[in-house]
């Protein structure tokens, strides 16, 4: 049996509809579904806007710049056993500037939890993972102001 340390982190995997937000991460570009009717952006991508009902959906560029929604450290009961090596850390959900309401969920690489607080500037990074696969997380912006 494998040890925690040797266990291979697990990935998202893509479908249809997100896909394109996927290829755009691995060339480290954060992308996120707008709707060209009434330019609602949303995250994660779907089929249809909930804001109008169009299915014109694009991926458009973004800032990778945002604000943290909320935060919590996960020190037990992690789902996947190759996290339990990595355990405590941070994840939340961050707020993108281009939209109240516009969250991706991430990690926080590097914060500590007296570093954190919620309204506190994060800029996108990415991390590349087994396979090629590549995630966006958010790094808090030092000594940055909400």
């Amino acid at each position: 049996m494998q040890s925690d340390q040797e266990m291979i982190l697990p990935v998202p995997q893509p479908d249809p509809i997100s896909a394109t937000f996927w290829q755009h991460c691995a060339a480290r570009s954060l992308h996120i579904q707008r709707c060209a009717n009434c330019k609602h952006w949303q995250h994660p991508p779907q089929a249809i806007c909930p804001s109008c009902l169009s299915t014109d959906l694009r991926f458009e560029p973004v800032s990778g710049q945002g604000t943290v929604y909320s935060f919590t450290l996960t020190a037990s009961g992690m789902r996947h056993p190759a996290f339990t090596a990595k355990g405590p850390y941070l994840v939340g959900l961050v707020e993108l500037v281009e939209q109240p309401g516009l969250h991706l969920y991430t990690n926080f690489p590097g914060a500590t939890l007296e570093d954190m607080r919620v309204g506190a500037p994060v800029t996108v990074e990415f991390e590349e993972r087994t396979g090629g696969m590549v995630l966006p997380q958010f790094r808090l912006v030092a000594g940055g102001e909400a």
